[in-house]
């Protein structure tokens, strides 16, 4: 699930970081794969990042004790 795709890289942090995330080839697969399982959405036109944590996300990582800050 989540914590397979994102283990070998930083996909939430850079998410969170905005439009100034940098996303490889390999980080945008796993991109994908975080959009399609509904982990990930595009963030509306207000937002300054261009993709973000969905509810689904949010609960995964707190159950397993994953604190997230920003914006």
């Amino acid at each position: 699930m989540l914590s397979s795709l994102t283990k070998k890289s930083q996909i939430p942090c850079d998410v969170l970081e905005g439009s100034g995330a940098n996303l490889n080839a390999d980080k945008r697969k796993v991109l994908d794969q975080l959009i399609a399982k509904g982990f990930v959405v595009v963030a509306d036109q207000e937002s300054p990042a261009k993709y973000k944590l969905t509810g689904k996300a949010q609960r995964f990582l707190a159950e397993r004790g994953v604190g997230l800050s920003g914006g």
